[in-house]
């Protein structure tokens, strides 16, 4: 399998950051289609300007450019055909968490971090994937918020970070060929806690638009920085959709986590 022509990747030992290359290599004439990679990073970052951390060698590092207008969009096509480059290679593949995370479980194995870049009035966006590939158990004792994972703890499998990279390609290939997206249904069908009880922390809520009776009881939902409710998915500009009592809430910004045993 070949990487398709759209893609022009440019592979590094070691970088400070793939997003932050990618941003450098676009102030100097790239275009979309361009793949920045390394084998480690010194300054990896998530999303919250939270620190990413690796060991060399054992993730998938990965910045991809594109030309698109809406960031959750474009996360959301990184993370299903992240997910099926690995169902694709022979795994059960992992779930998408919104807003930017790729989980088994409660266990984390990859994150995205969309950051846009403007030239010469060309608007691009760059999407950065750390995707946990070769750690062992041991190899994780990384700071974390959700527990963190790996393709081989997870999945019983040892692939290199490069066959995924090409198998990911691939898959993003056949969905830009497509031209629609049909991708954001994929992603709705693989969300992580789908029909499940979760909790959003420092949260920020839609707009209701001007509807006062919508925007009171929106504003009662509201419990300090916390608010829980049923996933019931996302709409078509990637707010979290949160049904809380008889209502259904879009939620623009926020970090969720699972409720056990709800």
């Amino acid at each position: 399998m070949g990487i398709e022509h759209r893609w022009k990747v440019r592979r590094y030992e070691v970088l400070d950051s793939t997003n932050l290359e990618a941003r450098r290599l676009l102030a100097r004439g790239a275009h979309e289609g361009l793949v920045v990679t390394a084998a480690h990073q010194t300054a990896g970052r998530g999303r919250m300007d939270r620190n990413w951390l690796d060991r060399p060698g054992k993730s998938l590092l990965a910045s991809l450019v594109f030309c698109m207008k809406e960031p959750f969009t474009a996360a959301a096509l990184v993370a299903v055909s992240a997910r099926a480059a690995v169902r694709s290679l022979g795994g059960e593949g992992p779930l998408c968490k919104w807003p930017n995370d790729l989980v088994y479980g409660e266990r984390k194995v990859g994150g995205l971090l969309t950051e846009s870049f403007r030239r010469e009035g060309a608007d691009f966006l760059i999407v950065g994937l750390g995707l946990n590939v070769g750690y062992l158990p041991e190899d994780l004792n990384f700071p974390a918020r959700l527990p963190p994972t790996s393709l081989l703890i997870e999945e019983g499998k040892l692939w290199s970070p490069g066959e995924i990279l090409q198998t990911l390609l691939h898959e993003l290939e056949g969905r830009m060929r497509e031209g629609g997206k049909d991708f954001m249904e994929e992603y709705r069908v693989n969300m992580a806690y789908l029909g499940h009880r979760v909790v959003v922390e420092d949260y920020v809520i839609k707009d209701p638009g001007g509807d006062r009776q919508e925007a009171r009881e929106a504003s009662l939902a509201r419990d300090g920085t916390r608010l829980e409710g049923i996933l019931a998915g996302v709409d078509e500009s990637g707010n979290l959709l949160l049904e809380v009592g008889k209502n259904t809430i879009s939620v623009v910004a926020g970090d969720l986590s699972p409720l056990p045993g709800k």
